[in-house]
């Protein structure tokens, strides 16, 4: 435990938590996971920038191709090479699949939550540390992150990893603190940029002005960590200065002499908060993340708002340690959260860096109240979240009404009911801590087993590749229909190309047609012969409205003809 000199000990804190014990919480957790974790059985990609992240990811894999960044043939300049760096070893090592696109940052998810339980039981010891893992791995917007895969994935494990070394730096200089901290810290940063340094610092400058330590903020030993955090992003300044800076001819956002150096550590990130930068939106509101966290954050929102509401209530009455730990984590979450609400660039998978400390603060709560048997509004408001939740994957699974994401859901219930007799006399623990986790694993559930169960029917790519399967090999050109062409790149041996214009297709030769419908009665005449080798109704953009996902579903959204043409040019 962390003690009010900076040194840690053995924490004293011994709050039973009895009423619903550590065996229950493991079992909780690993239940949890294994839901979480069965979303990377699905055989394809989710739309949008995970297509992308993957296709950037395979050039680099079957290129060897480690410096440079490139899409559709052309160079890419937005985020920094960590993330596909991470992709492309999976690919190297696995082959490129929609599993081995996944598996790793589930890992990271797996890592954020690690260092989610040594931050805890750094400040409250071993069930409170079981209790913020089981908040965590719940979370309804750090479960859907891990099969999505976006770069918050990686960062939320670089982050908490970093932050946990920095604690032990700070009450210990001792060399493997100071090396894994300025490697994690350095990984956050090829993630995400220099941004994510606020995230990971933030939480321990609090705690030090709250202690008055202010010559902290300029001693000696973290000078030197920050040196050598900065030292250890040299693979990423030195891909960036390969690829651009070395290059000022290449075309990047319209423009030539474009600093790839300048986009990581200003553009990126500082240029979006101030909308200074290539990337802009103006269309900011701040109260979107407050927004953002009420459904992100579930079932634990209203755990989350209680346990801010007993840590200012009781912060004086609490050891100087614990509020120690309070600040570093309010801190740790709070400045952040300030900051993205701040800025007009605003996308909602960005709070989720920030979940673990609001998990950490949840499970410090939670051990106090099931060590004082709190009182009934919380159990009332979970029972009430936790209907809400059953009601809506059922609700939705009827609406949908497709056999086996009914049974599954009605299975998960039959689950639900069957622990809820068994923990009967421990009704009050159950329904503030378990019963919501079965919930949000039900509406999890239906939502990644409608997605895959829907694009495996109706997406594009996947069933392309399928009919292209056992087919004689030659090269797939998909006509104005980019990242179709992206995704069917991940799943098909064959070589794939993306044009939007009839002058870029092959005047000679064999090659796959993918076409509309519509654009294949343009093309036929420009084409050389022509044998139709598939064709099926599917749809071309994943992304969209909820309700349009529930009618793809549902089977009630009008899908696209889509056909498949073998093309042999002149010779």
């Amino acid at each position: 435990m962390l003690t009010a000199n900076g040194e840690f000990g053995e924490n004293k804190y011994k709050g039973s938590i009895a009423p619903m014990n550590l065996t229950h919480i493991k079992s909780l957790t690993l239940f949890t996971l294994l839901i979480n974790a069965a979303a990377m059985l699905s055989p394809i990609i989710n739309g949008g920038d995970s297509i992308t992240y993957a296709a950037l990811s395979q050039h680099i894999a079957l290129n060897n191709d480690w410096a440079n960044l490139v899409l559709d043939g052309k160079d890419w300049l937005d985020k920094p090479h960590m993330p596909f760096w991470i992709t492309a070893l999976s690919f190297k090592l696995g082959g490129v699949s929609a599993f081995t696109y996944i598996l790793p940052g589930f890992l990271f998810h797996l890592i954020g939550g690690y260092y989610t339980y040594r931050i805890a039981r750094l400040f409250y010891g071993r069930e409170t540390a079981w209790l913020s893992v089981l908040v965590y791995v719940s979370v309804y917007h750090l479960m859907d992150s891990s099969i999505e895969v976006k770069a918050e994935t990686y960062l939320t494990g670089f982050i908490m990893g970093a932050c946990y070394y920095w604690l032990r730096y700070d009450a210990q200089a001792k060399l493997k603190y100071l090396l894994l901290g300025a490697l994690f810290s350095a990984c956050a940063v090829m993630t995400k940029g220099v941004f994510t340094l606020i995230t990971i610092t933030s939480g321990l400058v609090c705690m030090w002005m709250y202690r008055q330590q202010w010559s902290k903020l300029w001693r000696g030993k973290w000078l030197l960590a920050l040196a050598l955090t900065l030292l250890f992003t040299a693979p990423e300044v030195i891909a960036l200065y390969r690829q651009f800076d070395m290059h000022p001819e290449k075309v990047v956002f319209g423009q030539t002499n474009v600093s790839g150096i300048k986009f990581f550590l200003w553009d990126s990130q500082f240029g979006r908060f101030f909308n200074t930068g290539p990337i802009k939106n103006t269309n900011g509101n701040p109260f979107y993340f407050v927004l953002v966290f009420l459904w992100a954050f579930l079932p634990w929102v209203a755990v989350f708002v209680a346990s801010m509401v007993s840590g200012v209530r009781k912060f004086a009455v609490r050891s100087a340690d614990e509020r120690a730990s309070f600040v570093f984590l309010c801190g740790s979450f709070f400045i952040t959260f300030g900051l993205f609400s701040a800025t007009s660039f605003q996308l909602d998978h960005y709070t989720v860096i920030l979940f673990p400390f609001a998990a950490i603060l949840c499970g410090k709560f939670l051990q106090d109240w099931l060590a004082m048997q709190g009182g009934r509004a919380l159990v009332a408001v979970q029972l009430a979240l936790t209907i809400l939740l059953v009601g809506l994957a059922l609700g939705l699974g009827a609406y949908v009404n497709r056999p086996v994401i009914l049974a599954v859901v009605l299975a998960m219930l039959a689950v639900l009911l069957g622990y809820a007799y068994a923990t009967r006399r421990q009704l009050r623990a159950g329904a503030v801590l378990a019963y919501p986790v079965f919930g949000i694993a039900m509406l999890y559930a239906f939502l990644v087993l409608t997605n895959a169960l829907t694009f495996v029917a109706v997406g594009v790519a996947h069933n392309a590749s399928m009919q292209l399967a056992g087919k004689p090999e030659a090269p797939v050109y998909v006509y104005r229909m980019d990242i179709v062409a992206r995704e069917l790149g991940l799943y098909s041996r064959l070589p794939c190309h993306a044009v939007d214009d009839a002058a870029q297709l092959p005047q000679s030769g064999r090659y796959y047609l993918l076409v509309g419908a519509g654009d294949m009665a343009q093309l036929a005449g420009r084409l050389g012969n022509i044998a139709q080798v598939g064709q099926g109704r599917w749809v071309v953009h994943k992304t969209g409205t909820f309700p349009r996902f529930l009618r793809l579903a549902k089977g009630a959204e009008l899908l696209e003809d889509i056909r498949i043409v073998l093309v042999v040019g002149a010779q």
